[in-house]
C-alpha cells in the first residue's frame, strides 16, 4: 500500500525540484567493477528500448520492484527474518502522440506482491517493511489524465478512472527513500483511521488538481470509491462494480513549491503540504462501543513539507534536506492513531565519489486513541497502548539511475504502544529497480 509516489511521479511527469540535483551525472565517481558487474550496460539497453518503443508507438513501459528484507535479532514478542517484494508494472500511453489529443495519457498497471510482514512476529504497528501489502498478482491502476494550460498560464489537471489515492494526495518526494511502511510512501496513521489508499490498491475516483504557476501554488480535490473489500488480504482489484452500498472518500490538498535563492547554485526548493479528508457510507468500528456498534463517516487532516536547507557552492549534488509533519484524527471512537509525527533529515551526496547516495535518518510517533487504548487493546492484548516510535537509518547505494540497494537499521520504541514489551531492532535491506 506504499509505493505509489515514484510511480505516480513518472507516469506525471513531474519530479520534485529539491531531487533533481541527486540524479544529475557527477562523472567523477566511483562504480563497482565492470560497470558495476554489467548493470550499467542493461540499463542503457532497456532505457533506449524504452525510448525507442516510445519514439515509435507513443506507448511507454514502467516496472518498479522493491524487495525488502528484514530481521530483528533483539526485542520484539518473536525474533524472526523475513522477505517482502512488490511490483509495479504498466504502460503509459501518450494520446497526444498517438491520437494528437494534446495533454492526454491513459494508464494501465497491474501489481504482484508476496512475503510476510515482520511486524506480525515483533509485535508492533508500523510495519517495519514498507513493501509489505496485500500478497498476490493484483489489477492496480486505469486512468485517464488530461493537462490544460490555461490562456494565462495557469495549468489545469485532470484524472478520472481507478486510482490511487497516494498518488495524488498526503505523499511526499522524500519518502519514497525510506524502507519503513510506518512512512513510505504515505505516513500510515492515515490507513487505520479512515478508508485512504495506496498502492497497489485503487478503485473508481476523480481528481482535479489547479497549478498556479507564477507562484507555486497548487490546489487539488479528489472524490474516490471505496468498498469494504478493499481491506481485505482476497482484494486483487478485479472488482470493478459500483454498489449501492461503498463508500465515498473526499480528499482536498493545497501546495506550496517554492525554490529560495535561487541565484544560489540553483536554489533551495521546497514542498509543503496541508489536507484533509472526509469519509462517508463506509463503516468503522466504534471503539467506544460495548455492542460492536459502528460509524460511517469520520474527517481527519495532515500537514507536512520538506526543504532543501543547504547546497554545496562547489557541487549542487552534496544538499541537505529536512522534512517534517504531522496527522490528526479528531474522532476519538473511531480513530485507531489520533496523532502521528515524523521529521528526518536527507544527506545527499556526503559519501566522497558517491554522489548519487544519500543518508535519511527519520522519526516518527504514533499515540493511540484513547476510544481504541481503553476498549480493544486491553481486551486482546492485556495493557493499554500508548504510543510507538520508530527512529530509521538508511543509505541509499545508487548502482545507477535504475537500479539502488538500501543496508537499514531501525529501532522500534514500545511496540504497539506497550509499555511492557522489549524495545526492537531491527536490521535489514531494500532492493529498488525501476525503469
Amino acid at each position: 500500500m506504499k509505493k505509489s509516489l515514484i510511480a505516480a511521479a513518472a507516469l506525471l511527469s513531474l519530479p520534485f525540484a529539491g531531487e533533481i540535483n541527486a540524479q544529475q551525472n557527477s562523472g567523477g565517481d566511483y562504480n563497482l567493477p565492470y560497470g558495476n558487474f554489467g548493470l550499467n550496460y542493461a540499463s542503457n539497453e532497456l532505457n533506449k528500448a524504452k525510448a525507442s518503443l516510445y519514439g515509435d508507438t507513443g506507448i511507454k513501459f514502467f516496472f518498479d520492484y522493491y524487495a525488502v528484507l528484514v530481521s530483528n535479532p533483539y526485542g520484539g514478542q518473536l525474533q524472526g527474518t523475513n522477505y517482502t517484494h512488490e511490483m509495479l508494472y504498466g504502460i503509459i500511453a501518450d494520446l497526444e502522440k498517438i491520437a494528437n489529443w494534446k495533454g492526454a495519457k491513459f494508464v494501465v498497471s497491474g501489481a504482484y506482491n508476496a512475503g510476510d510482514n515482520l511486524s506480525n512476529k515483533i509485535g508492533n504497528f508500523f510495519t517495519v517493511s514498507e513493501s509489505s501489502v496485500t500478497d498476490g498478482a493484483m489489477f492496480y491502476e486505469m486512468y485517464l489524465a488530461q493537462s490544460i494550460d490555461t490562456s494565462w498560464g495557469d495549468t489545469v489537471k485532470i484524472r478520472l478512472g481507478r486510482m490511487s489515492m497516494g498518488d495524488t494526495f498526503a505523499s511526499l518526494p522524500v519518502f519514497g527513500y525510506l524502507v519503513s511502511g510506518g512512512i513510505d510512501s504515505t505516513p500510515e496513521a492515515i490507513f487505520y483511521n479512515s478508508p485512504y489508499t495506496s498502492s497497489p490498491v485503487a478503485a473508481w475516483g476523480m481528481t482535479l488538481q489547479y497549478y498556479f504557476n507564477e507562484n507555486d501554488i497548487s490546489l487539488a480535490a479528489g472524490l474516490y470509491q471505496v468498498m469494504p473489500e478493499m481491506a481485505s488480504p482476497s482484494w486483487n482489484g478485479t472488482h470493478f462494480g459500483i454498489d449501492e452500498n461503498d463508500g465515498y472518500m473526499l480528499m482536498f490538498q493545497a501546495q506550496w513549491t517554492p525554490t529560495f535563492f535561487q541565484e544560489d547554485n540553483g536554489g533551495y526548493a521546497g514542498q509543503y503540504q496541508i489536507g484533509g479528508y472526509f469519509f462517508g457510507g463506509y463503516a468503522m468500528q466504534d471503539y467506544t462501543s460495548t455492542t460492536g456498534a459502528t460509524r460511517n463517516n469520520g474527517y481527519g487532516f495532515y500537514l507536512q513539507g520538506q526543504q532543501v536547507v543547504w547546497v554545496d557552492q562547489s557541487n549542487v549534488n552534496r544538499y541537505i534536506n529536512v522534512w517534517a509533519g504531522a496527522q490528526y484524527s479528531p474522532v476519538e471512537s473511531i480513530s485507531v492513531m489520533t496523532w502521528m509525527t515524523y521529521a528526518g533529515i536527507q544527506f545527499q551526496g556526503f559519501i566522497p565519489y558517491r554522489s548519487q547516495d544519500g543518508i535519511y535518518l527519520s522519526w516518527l510517533t504514533g499515540w493511540f486513541g484513547s476510544g481504541y487504548s481503553n476498549s480493544y487493546s486491553p481486551a486482546n492484548n492485556g495493557y493499554v497502548s500508548t504510543y510507538e516510535t520508530v527512529l530509521e537509518a538508511t543509505y541509499v547505494f545508487q548502482i545507477n539511475e535504475n537500479i539502488s540497494i538500501q543496508p537499514d537499521i531501525q529501532y522500534v520504541m514500545r511496540p504497539y504502544g506497550n509499555p511492557n514489551a522489549d524495545d526492537a531492532l531491527v536490521l535489514g535491506g531494500q532492493l529498488l529497480v525501476t525503469f
